[in-house]
């Protein structure tokens, strides 16, 4: 039966923070879209970056838009 709730929200992924290194010590870098290109940071140091990298870096935690 239609409920009128059958719609899917699209969500986009906008950044993903990675982590390098174990429990102890180790190192973050994120990646961030900004309009359609991705950029890697780490500390002050900026790239760009491309999708293949920011689905391949082991995601720490991962953020969406609505």
């Amino acid at each position: 039966a239609d409920n009128g709730h059958n719609h899917h929200p699209m969500y986009s992924l906008f950044a993903v923070i990675s982590h390098v290194g174990n429990l102890d010590s180790g190192h973050y870098t994120s990646y961030v879209r900004c309009q359609d290109q991705w950029f890697w940071i780490d500390d002050a140091f900026v790239s760009a970056s491309d999708e293949e990298h920011v689905v391949n870096s082991n995601p720490y935690m991962i953020f969406y838009a609505f």
